[in-house]
């Protein structure tokens, strides 16, 4: 199974990817990419207009905070011809998310769709493709990088990670990060140099944040040059629900300067240049 769909980039130098889904059949509706979270998303308001039913209500942890979720499941959720039946989701209000990026969010795709595809992603094309059932082409020019999932509570793709020729670090890879993040603790060991900048928002909220430029970062063999980077501390909390230290999250700054293929069953990134 190989399903091709064309995504659109809302936010302008800090965007998510917006790609059309379908619940229960009906759509397209405008949903994020997201590898960061765990369980796919609906709004609030979405949920109403599907007179989807909402079951146990639970706190989860966004970048800017607890956000209130209840739990449901819708009986299908599609993007293209990939599509899955009986999806848990979680409802949340998601306008603060789309306020900050322009644009109606209706809901977000996340790692309990995503995990039975090769996900790949380029950025040059707008362009996303789900496969299911084909061993990926073998390629000389691309970078393939082993990761390990966080774990269950929150499978963040974890990757090796170089900043300033320095390293491995731990960080996320998540195509739901409008920019790449470091933890201040982090930048402090660096000696990086920061600016105020406006806060960010997450799930939950508006995070404080300053930024900054790495000489260089690489993901694996991959590394960019002069790279951009946001100093948020919400990576500790964060650190603490996945169980592991984050040092930081690699985000669409870096990402879009490839075609990114996350295969999801083989536990492989690969990154080509576009």
């Amino acid at each position: 199974m190989h399903t091709e769909v064309k995504f659109r980039l809302a936010g302008g130098e800090q965007p998510l990817i917006l790609v059309p889904a379908f619940v229960n059949k009906k759509g397209p509706f405008e949903f994020i990419l997201d590898t960061g979270a765990c369980t796919s998303l609906l709004s609030t308001e979405l949920a109403q207009r599907l007179g989807i039913n909402e079951g146990e209500s639970k706190e989860a942890m966004g970048a800017g905070g607890k956000v209130k979720v209840t739990l449901s499941h819708v009986e299908s959720l599609a993007i293209g011809t990939a599509t899955l039946e009986n999806v848990q989701i979680a409802i949340t209000d998601m306008s603060g998310v789309g306020s900050a990026v322009g644009a109606k969010i209706d809901g977000d795709i996340g790692y309990n769709f995503l995990n039975v595809f090769r996900v790949m992603i380029d950025y040059r094309t707008h362009a996303l493709h789900l496969i299911q059932g084909e061993n990926p082409p073998p390629s000389s020019e691309a970078d393939q990088i082993k990761f390990k999932l966080a774990g269950p509570a929150k499978p963040l793709i974890l990757v090796p990670t170089y900043v300033n020729d320095q390293g491995p670090y731990q960080f996320a890879v998540d195509t739901g990060a409008s920019t790449t993040v470091i933890s201040p603790e982090f930048a402090q060991s660096l000696g990086i140099q920061t600016v105020e900048a406006p806060a960010m928002t997450g799930g939950g909220g508006k995070v404080r944040a300053s930024r900054g430029n790495v000489e260089s970062l690489a993901v694996g063999m991959t590394q960019l040059e002069k790279v951009a980077v946001v100093v948020s501390d919400f990576l500790v909390s964060l650190s603490g629900i996945v169980g592991a230290k984050l040092d930081g999250v690699v985000g669409y700054n870096y990402l879009k300067n490839f075609t990114v293929t996350i295969d999801y069953p083989r536990e492989t990134l690969t990154l080509q240049k576009a």
